[in-house]
Formats: structure tokens, sequence, C-alpha cells
């Protein structure tokens, strides 16, 4: 019989970094963006079970088809605009044409488990949509709404052994937040110490 597994649970959302990757699949540096309040990470397996001898057969499975992430950031700012869509700023104003193309971006974010050690998991190359805007008028104390912003993601490298997610966990024997950092954005980005977020955030994060 295996060993059971340890009593953990994961909670909290932080350490928003992305980079813009090159005509080479390359990112030369990486952003670290503040107020991240949700993360919706979506994958998609498709399975089909193949019919023979008057049962079932087979299960074939066609990997993952698809891999959102969905971001709520109380503010997207102009850089990060900049960087995953291609905006340009023109005195002060974010200047959005018709025929604008996303940059292929990565991402990666941690959240907490409850053994006091951390889950990070990363994005290796996807497009954003736009965010669009919602606020209301103030009726007492101030109550933002983040901005809300979906990727879709692709492997990155090879079409069909390319890799589209990782998820590196503090309590896996050899686990290095460098070798991590350097998976997911390349071993030419600069790797930055992680922010200590609170214990005790409201920040949530769903698969």
């Amino acid at each position: 019989m295996g060993t059971p597994n340890a009593k953990v649970a994961k909670f909290g959302a932080s350490n928003f970094e992305y980079g813009v990757l090159d005509e080479n699949e390359k990112i030369k540096d990486t952003r670290k963006i503040s107020g991240l309040s949700e993360v919706k990470l979506e994958l998609t397996n498709e399975l089909k079970t193949l019919a023979a001898d008057d049962g079932p057969y087979l299960v074939l499975s066609g990997g993952i088809t698809e891999a959102k992430e969905t971001i709520n950031i109380y503010d997207v700012d102009s850089q990060m605009k900049k960087d995953f869509y291609g905006i340009d700023i023109q005195d002060g104003t974010e200047v959005y044409t018709k025929n604008l193309v996303p940059n292929y971006v990565a991402t990666m974010f941690r959240t907490k488990l409850s053994n006091g050690k951390h889950c990070w998991v990363g994005l290796t190359k996807g497009m954003f949509s736009l965010p669009g805007i919602s606020t209301k008028t103030q009726d007492g104390a101030p109550d933002p709404e983040a901005d809300e912003i979906e990727g879709n993601f692709v492997p990155r490298g090879d079409a069909d052994t390319g890799t589209i997610l990782l998820i590196g966990r503090e309590d896996n024997e050899g686990f290095e937040f460098k070798k991590f950092h350097a998976m997911v954005f390349g071993e030419e980005a600069p790797v930055t110490t992680p922010t200590n977020a609170p214990s005790t955030t409201t920040n949530t994060v769903k698969q």
C-alpha cells in the first residue's frame, strides 16, 4: 500500500509575473505585477472511448487540447497593456488600433499551501484578450472591481511535445525556485527573489 497523502490545502494567489516572448520564443526580462485578486486555470483533456466486441474497448486521449487562464487584477496598467497587446502609448494616452495583434507571453503565480510551503504555477505561451471596463458610482466606502483578462495557451516549442503548464511544489524533493523560473521563462530571464505575501490573504485561486 502506498504512503497516505499529507493533509494539505491550497489558498491565496500572489507573485504574478509575466514575460513577453520574442520571435524566437525567448524572454529577455520579466515583470512582477501586484494587485492579483483571483486566478482561474481551466484545462481540457479530450478523451474518446472506442467500442468493440459489443462493449467499451479502449480509451484514447487527445492530450491537453485547451488551456485557459483567467486573471483578475485590480489594475491592468498601461505598461502591461503595451506588453500584452502592443498598445501604443502617446502623450500618456493608450491608443487602440483596429488591427492590434497581442503578444505571446508566459505567466507565473504562486499559491500558498497550509503546510507553510508554496505551489508555483507557470504557463509558457499564450495570448490574452483585452480587458473591458466595469465601474460604478461610489456610494460610501470605495468598492472597486478587478480587471479581468483571459488568456489561451499553447505549447512552447514543438507543437506535439512542447510544454504548456508547469506546477512546482516547494514540498516536493528537489524543487528549486530558480530552476522552476527558468523552465517557465527561460535561462536568459533574470530571477528575482519572491515577495513574501501575508499568511492571511483573501485572494483566491481556482482550478
